[in-house]
Order: structure tokens, then sequence, then C-alpha cells
């Protein structure tokens, strides 16, 4: 229905990738997939969470604001020319 990959960088988890079938969509399967992955993260002692998306993906977007993620400035800002931003959740604590 769905899948997540993490990636450690230093003291922080990079989400590299995540996708939910469409079928699946809008039945609460992303935000269970960012909890998972928040859980790992508190229990592994992360500090840090973040992700690059493109800006078209509206509906991912809202989802990451909604778990408290926020734009930055960092790269990278394109993939073979598809526009990127990265967003962070700079604390896991509990």
């Amino acid at each position: 229905m769905g899948t997540v990959s993490v990636v450690a960088k230093a003291e922080s988890l990079y989400i590299r990738g995540m996708a939910v079938l469409p079928a699946a969509r809008w039945r609460g399967m992303g935000a269970l997939l960012l909890t998972h992955v928040e859980e790992f993260a508190r229990t592994e002692g992360f500090s840090r969470l973040f992700l690059s998306t493109t800006p078209f993906l509206d509906r991912a977007i809202g989802l990451y604001e909604r778990f408290g993620f926020r734009h930055t400035s960092e790269s990278p800002h394109e993939l073979f020319g598809t526009p990127l931003f990265t967003m962070e959740k700079p604390s896991v604590a509990e």
C-alpha cells in the first residue's frame, strides 16, 4: 500500500523516498508511514528529519507541513532539470 526509505546522515535522518499507491491515498497511509519514521528517528537518537520534494506535489507537501516540516534554503534545488526544495523537522523529540 505504501513505502518509505530513510538514510542516516550524521545526526539527521533523510527521508529518501515515500510513495503511497493511488488506491490507498486519503486513507491515512502517508501519515502512518511518517509516524513510523518519526518513531524510528526517536528510538535511534536522530535529532532532525529532512527530505527533498518537488513544488507540484501539493498533497505531499501539505502532509509534511501537518507533521511539522518547514521549507529550508538547503540544496538540492533541482535534479536533472526537476525543481526541488528541502523541508526539515528540526526536532523529533517526544
